[in-house]
């Protein structure tokens, strides 16, 4: 899949209740891919690095996203497995464009504590999860 075919959606995914069902609480501005798409309910502008998080998840899913988001709401390690490498590959990418070391401890920070946090269900501590990001 070439970055060209992923097209921004502005809808609700159809899969929304399924995901809260499970325990994850997405934000106002929570996006959410569905290959070759991304779901941009709040039509809000999408960052680079977040862009990038969800062209891993695209690959990711491959041509069956929804297997993938069967086994990603009802899977906890499975769902922790995806997320870690997405934030992994967005934090390379914020390493990339920033240079200051103190802007990429924060930017590592709200990557962390968005892994950590209530939209993926509070599946790890945020200072595991930057040492983990890191890596």
């Amino acid at each position: 899949m070439k970055i060209e075919d992923i097209k921004i959606v502005k809808e609700q995914p159809p899969f929304l209740l399924k995901i809260v069902s499970a325990g994850m609480r997405p934000q106002f501005d929570t996006i959410f891919p569905w290959s070759p798409n991304i779901f941009n309910p709040s039509g809000l502008d999408i960052p680079p690095d977040i862009f990038i998080h969800e062209v891993v998840h695209i690959r990711q899913q491959g041509n069956n996203p929804e297997a993938w988001w069967q086994r990603y709401i009802t899977d906890k390690d499975f769902r922790f497995d995806q997320e870690l490498e997405a934030n992994q590959e967005q934090y390379k990418f914020v390493c990339k464009v920033l240079k200051d070391r103190n802007q990429r401890v924060r930017a590592l920070l709200k990557i962390a504590n968005n892994l950590s946090g209530e939209v993926y269900g509070n599946l790890i501590t945020t200072n595991k999860a930057m040492e983990l990001i890191k890596i």
